[in-house]
């Protein structure tokens, strides 16, 4: 029968790395605990890093569209509120000319002035502006939409035209979601601004010639235009529900995004520290028996 060497080296340096492994696992359970991390580095989420960084991305392109539709949200705001002025100011327009209609006495004097202040207060929306952007300009947003230096003048008597406008034909465009786009602003050269504009041209023309013809279709140029910029409203306003559905989505999205995140990244408290007191029992446990180990002498193997 083959006799081994009696000895406590072996014992010695085996006890010696376990010691080491546990103490290792030890510390970086507990920088587990202090940190709530489970690795300082993408090193320690190796397995996982990939889909830590794709989840991070996800994130950041949640982040990015509630930011911008944020803003187009304002904007829509601002301009439903524009077109609520524009509409009051257009009914009053209805009325002004109807009033100079009928002839009553004291009203023809002031009609001039009446109507110059409605369609400054029309042209004062048109040209509202929100962080330096005109909101109907349409994609030339730092340009003045309306030009205010006179009443509009028309090309064609009684025809809508845009000799007014001074912005771009372009829309603006808002990606709102990866998969989804839509043109969202209005531009102040839309047709309904169009026959208001040419319905205070026609009411200039009708009073200064006192032509009841002229302000009649002036009349009605002005109460095609407030039903249009009506519905244009209703659009704005439908574009504004649709935006805020959409942040509702990505607000969601992001939320599960980051409890993926956390999951990946984040230590289980519990499990952690379970596996903690289950270690510092191991490693108590092998001091002891390095303790005895060395302490062991030849003579007790014989």
């Amino acid at each position: 029968m083959a006799i081994g060497r009696i000895g406590t080296y072996a014992i010695f340096q085996s006890t010696l790395k376990d010691m080491g492994n546990t103490q290792n696992q030890l510390i970086n359970l507990q920088m587990q605990l202090s940190s709530g991390l489970k690795a300082q580095d993408y090193a320690g989420i190796s397995s996982q890093a990939e889909q830590f960084l794709d989840i991070e991305k996800k994130i950041t392109q949640s982040d990015t569209y509630l930011k911008n539709n944020k803003l187009v949200d304002a904007r829509l705001q601002i301009t439903s509120s524009a077109l609520d002025r524009i509409i009051e100011a257009a009914t009053t327009l209805k009325n002004i000319i109807s009033t100079r209609r009928s002839g009553v006495q004291g009203t023809l004097n002031a009609f001039a002035e009446q109507l110059t202040d409605q369609w400054q207060t029309i042209s004062a929306q048109l040209n509202i502006s929100s962080e330096g952007r005109y909101l109907f300009s349409g994609t030339a947003t730092d340009v003045k939409p309306v030009d205010t230096t006179a009443l509009p003048e028309l090309t064609s008597l009684g025809v809508p035209d845009d000799g007014y406008y001074q912005g771009s034909k372009e829309n603006i465009v808002i990606r709102a979601h990866e998969e989804i786009s839509f043109e969202y602003n209005v531009r102040a050269d839309n047709s309904a601004f169009q026959k208001i504009f040419a319905g205070i041209s026609m009411g200039k023309y009708g009073d200064t010639n006192n032509d009841d013809d002229a302000l009649a279709r002036a009349y009605d140029l002005v109460e095609g235009g407030l039903k249009d910029v009506i519905t244009l409203q209703a659009t704005v306003n439908s574009n504004k529900v649709a935006i805020d559905d959409i942040n509702t989505q990505h607000q969601s999205l992001k939320l599960y995004w980051q409890g993926l995140k956390e999951e990946i990244v984040n230590t289980d408290l519990v499990s952690v520290s379970t596996q903690v007191a289950i270690n510092q029992g191991i490693l108590q446990a092998s001091f002891q028996a390095f303790a005895r180990i060395n302490s062991l002498r030849l003579s007790d193997f014989l």
